[in-house]
C-alpha cells in the first residue's frame, strides 16, 4: 500500500488563503452589504425626522408670536378671583371678619384692629394686635400672605390681598408674645378716566369803526349901517 504524500507547504497555504477569501465574500454578501444598505436607508430616515423637527419648531415660534401679539382672552373664573383679592367696594366688616378667621386659624388671640380711613388711591391701612408663641404669629404671617398668590402664572385668591408693612414683637408670659402688625389692603378703583379736553374760548372779535367829525367853523362879519353914524352926528 502506497502511503499518499503530503502537500506541499505552499499548496497548504494557499487553500488556507483562499478559503479565507471565499468566506470573506460570502460574510460581504450576506452580512456587511444589507447591513450598509439598511445604514444608508436609516440615515435618510434621520435626516428626514430633523427636518420635520426643524419645521415644527419654527411653526410653534410662530405660533407663540402670534398669540403674544394677540389679545389674551379672560376667563370668566379669573375675573372672579381678581375681584375677590381687590373688591371695588371697602366693605370693612367684611375685612374684620376675614382677619378674625384668619387669626382663628393660625392660633393666635386676635386683642385689637384698627382700621384706618381709604386713602384716595384704594389702599386701607389697618393695624392688627395678636398675642401668641413663636410659632403660631409666623404662620399668621404665612395664611396672610397666602391669601392670594400666582402659581405657575395663574392667580389663586382665597381672600383679599393684605400686603404686611411692618411687625413688632415683645415678650409677654412666658413663651408667648405680643406682635403688633402693621398691613394694608386694597379696593379696586377702575381704570382712571381721562379728564376730557377744555374746549379754547371763542374769539371775539371787535371792530372798531373811527367815526371822523368835520367841525365847520362859522364867522359872522359885521357890517355898519349906512347912513350918519350916530357919534358925531350934527
Amino acid at each position: 500500500m502506497k502511503l499518499k504524500r503530503p502537500l506541499p507547504p505552499g499548496a497548504v497555504i494557499g487553500g488556507i488563503v483562499a478559503a479565507g477569501l471565499f468566506v470573506g465574500l460570502i460574510g460581504w454578501f450576506v452580512v456587511v452589504r444589507p447591513q450598509s444598505h439598511k445604514a444608508a436607508s436609516l440615515a435618510k430616515q434621520t435626516a428626514a425626522v430633523q427636518a420635520q423637527i426643524t419645521s415644527n419648531l419654527a411653526a410653534i415660534a410662530a405660533q407663540k408670536n402670534t398669540t403674544a401679539t394677540a389679545a389674551p382672552k379672560i376667563r370668566v373664573a379669573d375675573v372672579y378671583k381678581l375681584a375677590k383679592a381687590m373688591p371695588s367696594a371697602v366693605d370693612m366688616p367684611d375685612i374684620l371678619l376675614e382677619l378674625d378667621q384668619v387669626a382663628k386659624d393660625a392660633g393666635v388671640d386676635l386683642q385689637n384692629i384698627s382700621p384706618s380711613t381709604p386713602a384716595a388711591d384704594g389702599t386701607i391701612n389697618l393695624s392688627m394686635s395678636v398675642a401668641g408663641d413663636f410659632f403660631t404669629v409666623t404662620d399668621l404671617l404665612y395664611r396672610l400672605r397666602n391669601l392670594v398668590s400666582v402659581r405657575n402664572g395663574a392667580l389663586e385668591a382665597t381672600g383679599r390681598l393684605f400686603a404686611v408693612d411692618n411687625l413688632n414683637l415683645s415678650p409677654a408670659d412666658g413663651t408667648k408674645l405680643d406682635a403688633t402688625i402693621s398691613l394694608h389692603t386694597y379696593q379696586y378703583l377702575g381704570a382712571p378716566v381721562a379728564a376730557a379736553p377744555v374746549a379754547a374760548p371763542p374769539v371775539t372779535s371787535t371792530d372798531t369803526t373811527s367815526t371822523s367829525t368835520d367841525t365847520t367853523a362859522t364867522t359872522t362879519t359885521t357890517t355898519p349901517a349906512s347912513g350918519p353914524s350916530a357919534a358925531g352926528a350934527p
